[in-house]
């Protein structure tokens, strides 16, 4: 007779050994995910955000503004390959990630970076420029001709950078350094414009980045105070560095030099876009002409946070120079060639 109560030997509770496998690798892959955010410090949350927008389509539309974070390189797409391991996916990166010897000698911008020789010209004797020590060794890309008496009363140029503290891969993403972040290309674009092409600048170094969401208006601030003291200047330049693309992207050798590219950035929300688009247009010709390979495909926003900041002057100009993933010193490379624009611009006759 069957009596209840009583378990057959053998007979309990399956483990199902796919679940436990699946759920101990979805546990793994979050923690791994957790880690390479908190290992960030990049502003924004440009990740979290897009997690937001798929989960919330009404967020997405009514308040994502797209040029907030185009300088970030937390994507999710790249915080998922980051935490998988994939995000080094070449030939390259393979062997030096399992042949550490490799890390030494070789790099992949070694191999993929595109090779530019701006074609040599011939100078005597009377026009040669007898550089002094404080004047940049700037062989191919220097012309005395553009040089002019600088008149410190007026200044000509207003530099600032709404991301202050942006920063290069050689030190932190987000650095109050200024020898490894933006300013310090702020820097030596002054002193190659005021000493080899004689043009008045003023640099302002205020850390306009103390908040991701109002940096630009506390920016913006600031270059209406120096509007209000001098009234409109040739050039306002929110010099600014990118972040999210390779390496091979942002990065051109010029002159047997690797060089950060530059890429302008437009607001269509700018109260000036024709005329900002306008000088665009002619610094991008330009470059092209003297220096190929220097510049990046332009990004144009339909609404932007910097195109109220660009609608201040005709001459506003948002230049990224080169991304997070370049050198400060591939930076300090490019500051002459972006000076040489400059003077191309303002002293051109």
């Amino acid at each position: 007779m069957y009596k209840k109560g009583i378990k057959k030997p053998g007979i309990g509770p399956k483990i199902n050994i796919g679940i436990v496998v699946l759920l101990a690798c979805i546990t793994l892959f979050a923690f791994r995910v957790y880690r390479v955010l908190i290992s960030s410090n990049e502003r924004g949350g440009y990740a979290y955000v897009q997690m937001l927008n798929f989960g919330l389509p009404l967020f997405e539309e009514q308040a994502y503004d797209e040029s907030d974070y185009h300088e970030s390189s937390m994507t999710l797409k790249n915080v998922c390959l980051e935490a998988l391991g994939l995000n080094n996916l070449s030939h390259f990166g393979i062997i030096n990630n399992e042949i550490s010897f490799f890390k030494q000698g070789f790099s992949e911008q070694d191999a993929s970076i595109a090779s530019i020789t701006v074609n040599p010209f011939f100078l005597n004797d009377e026009s040669v420029s007898k550089v002094e020590p404080t004047e940049s060794k700037v062989s191919g890309v220097y012309d005395k001709s553009l040089k002019t008496n600088i008149d410190h009363s007026k200044p000509r140029v207003l530099i600032y950078h709404t991301h202050t503290t942006e920063g290069y891969s050689d030190g932190p993403s987000d650095t109050v350094d200024n020898s490894k972040n933006v300013v310090g290309i702020g820097e030596e674009l002054t002193r190659i414009l005021e000493n080899d092409y004689g043009i008045s600048v003023i640099h302002d170094k205020t850390n306009h980045y103390l908040s991701f969401t109002t940096c630009y208006e506390v920016s913006g601030n600031t270059v209406k105070s120096y509007l209000k003291k001098y009234g409109d200047f040739d050039l306002i330049i929110d010099l600014h560095r990118d972040g999210g693309p390779q390496k091979k992207t942002v990065t051109a050798n010029i002159n047997n030099e690797d060089v950060a590219k530059i890429m302008f950035v437009l607001g269509q929300n700018s109260g000036r876009y024709a005329a900002n688009k306008a000088l665009v247009d002619e610094f991008e010709g330009k470059a092209n002409e003297l220096f190929p390979g220097l510049i990046r495909q332009r990004t144009d926003y339909k609404r932007a946070k910097c195109g109220p900041n660009l609608g201040l002057s005709d001459g506003s100009l948002l230049i990224e120079c080169g991304g997070n993933v370049n050198t400060t010193q591939e930076a300090m490379n490019t500051a002459k060639y972006i000076a040489r624009l400059i003077a191309e611009h303002l002293n051109r006759k």
